[in-house]
């Protein structure tokens, strides 16, 4: 039986890191042409371009961040014992952790979550994906993708998760529209509402339309756009009422004339969850990275 050489998995790694031949040829101390040959190789055994070039800089494909994914903790496990390390070591480590994050989702955690990174595992690099409305959690399923950061309806079986907080839904408006004073049932099925909406089945905003029909409430919703963070801009210029999670609406709050109110609906909660592959529940690295999620979550997200 003929293996492939498992330096090829070393040129990989470098490769996604640094989308350099140059800056891999330097680190490993060999010639560009040396790392070329091995792009090469990598080629041809696994039948893909492996990495493509976008402007100034490769780019993995699709099969070599799924490739990357399922043997990067492996890789990072032989340069500890390598080191005589064992243990995980966060201040050393050179994993690229990859999060499935919306535009929501990157506003709340992505601050906190890169300052406690630079601090604790600065070697380490952070890929922020968008979500892939059509794919969802299945980037995470077939490991191109570490994590996905939001709400999930259903997750297939072959992941787990792990809840990281509940928002309440407020309704948002402009100072000094017509219904600041008596914001009621009556109020909200009167004036125009801005959708915010994804395509998705099992989405928050599937789940949010299923809830107000199932009270027979009325709503217009003359526009609909795919962000909360496009929504309150769109409330400043207008007399229309936004649903939008407290965190964002009291953000915007701070800075922006706009009134929040309690719905006088009924409004399921935006439940957040951090999912992950079953196969990585026990990996060091991995867990490392969840807790620091979730301590994220308690001092910039649970303390306000």
């Amino acid at each position: 039986m003929s293996f492939p050489d498992l330096n090829l998995l070393v040129y990989l790694h470098l490769l996604i890191k640094h989308g350099s031949a140059t800056k891999v040829a330097h680190e490993l101390n060999v010639t560009q042409p040396g790392v070329s040959a091995a792009l090469r190789r990598l080629r041809n055994v696994l039948e893909d371009p492996v990495m493509v070039r976008s402007g100034g800089r490769l780019v993995p494909t699709s099969k070599a961040l799924a490739l990357h994914s399922q043997m990067a903790p492996s890789l990072e496990l032989w340069e500890r014992l390598a080191d005589g390390n064992v243990m995980f070591d966060a201040s050393r480590t050179t994993r690229t952790y990859s999060v499935l994050a919306s535009d929501y989702i990157q506003f709340l955690l992505l601050p906190g979550l890169s300052c406690k990174l630079s601090l604790l595992a600065p070697k380490a690099e952070l890929r922020v994906i968008p979500p892939n409305p059509y794919r969802r959690l299945q980037m995470v399923v077939e490991r191109e993708a570490d994590f996905a950061i939001g709400y999930y309806h259903e997750a297939p079986e072959e992941l787990r998760s792990r809840r990281l907080f509940v928002e309440t839904m407020v309704c948002v408006m402009r100072r000094g529209h017509p219904a600041s004073g008596q914001f009621d049932l009556a109020a909200f099925s009167r004036h125009l509402h801005i959708g915010i909406t994804s395509v998705a089945q099992g989405s928050y905003s599937a789940t949010l339309e299923k809830a107000i029909a199932e009270q027979r409430v009325q709503r217009r919703v003359p526009i609909t756009v795919p962000s909360y963070l496009a929504a309150p801009h769109v409330v400043l210029q207008t007399d229309y009422v936004a649903i939008l999670p407290a965190s964002i609406a009291c953000a915007f709050a701070a800075t922006l004339p706009l009134e929040l109110h309690p719905s006088p609906v009924g409004l399921p909660p935006l439940d957040v969850s951090i999912f992950y592959h079953n196969s990585m529940q026990n990996d060091p690295s991995h867990k490392w990275f969840r807790d620091l999620t979730v301590e994220v979550v308690a001092e910039k997200v649970l303390s306000k």
